[in-house]
């Protein structure tokens, strides 16, 4: 009966040590997997950064072209009055042409 007792006080050390080993493995295991997918997870957060920021980009720069047609339409509504008085020179030109006297 001791010997049975002692034997299995002597198995139960070695198999808690084995239980322990194998639960510290798994562990270990698991936050590696979490470790060495992390530049995978780096690359899609980059990536989706960079999409953000060419998406930003390419609304600025439809909005400045917008400003641009909208300034440059402005400019071609305020000339267009000033091109009257060019039709006016035509005359001015003949009364020139004409010798005094």
């Amino acid at each position: 009966m001791r010997h049975i007792k002692n034997f299995l006080h002597n198995i139960n050390d070695v198999v808690l040590a084995i239980v322990i080993v194998a639960l510290a493995a798994g562990i270990i295991y698991w936050r590696l997997q979490i470790i060495l997918d992390y530049p995978k997870q780096l690359a899609e957060q980059q990536a989706v950064y960079n999409e953000e920021q060419a998406a930003e980009a390419e609304a600025a720069a439809e909005a400045e072209a917008a400003e641009d047609a909208a300034q440059e339409e402005e400019a071609s509504q305020e000339t267009a009055p000033e091109e009257t008085p060019a039709e006016e020179a035509p005359a001015e030109d003949a009364a020139a042409e004409q010798p005094e006297g």
